[in-house]
């Protein structure tokens, strides 16, 4: 009598654990590009804040500027940045400038990308430089 073998054969089991490390890959690269949307957001989002309280508490013309952390009571910096400010070339209220700094590469990509319309996104590896209520002409 014949006697057959239960089981999977180890190429079999190497197939497979090769399926799902393709499958592995692709998900933390797709996981790492939405990280780095969200932290582009929420820091786009932060530095919109900063600038709307800053305007309020102008007198009209001019706007406050400084660190974003202390304009905001203290709030704690967005998507791993290690700076938000507004600049002194942001004294005028209808085109504020908002420094970012700390911020990696990646994330400073998804900012440029996130970015059309009204605002303005330049930067390098390190930091970033938002300029809201740019017109197209």
């Amino acid at each position: 009598m014949k006697k057959t073998e239960a089981g999977r054969s180890m190429i079999e089991m190497l197939g497979v654990l090769a399926i799902i490390g393709v499958l592995s890959i692709g998900g933390l690269a797709g996981y790492t590009m939405a990280m780095n949307r969200h932290r582009a957001n929420t820091i786009l989002d932060y530095a919109s804040r900063c600038v709307v309280v800053a305007q309020t508490t102008g007198d009209g013309s001019t706007m406050e500027t400084g660190d974003c952390k202390a304009i905001l009571d203290g709030e704690t910096l967005p998507g791993g940045a290690t700076g938000i400010s507004i600049t002194s070339a942001a004294t005028e209220v209808d085109q504020p400038v908002v420094e970012v700094s700390g911020i990696t590469e990646k994330v400073s990509e998804a900012m440029q990308n996130r970015s059309g319309g009204t605002v303005e996104i330049t930067g390098d590896t390190d930091s970033a430089t938002i300029t809201f209520n740019t017109y197209a002409s």
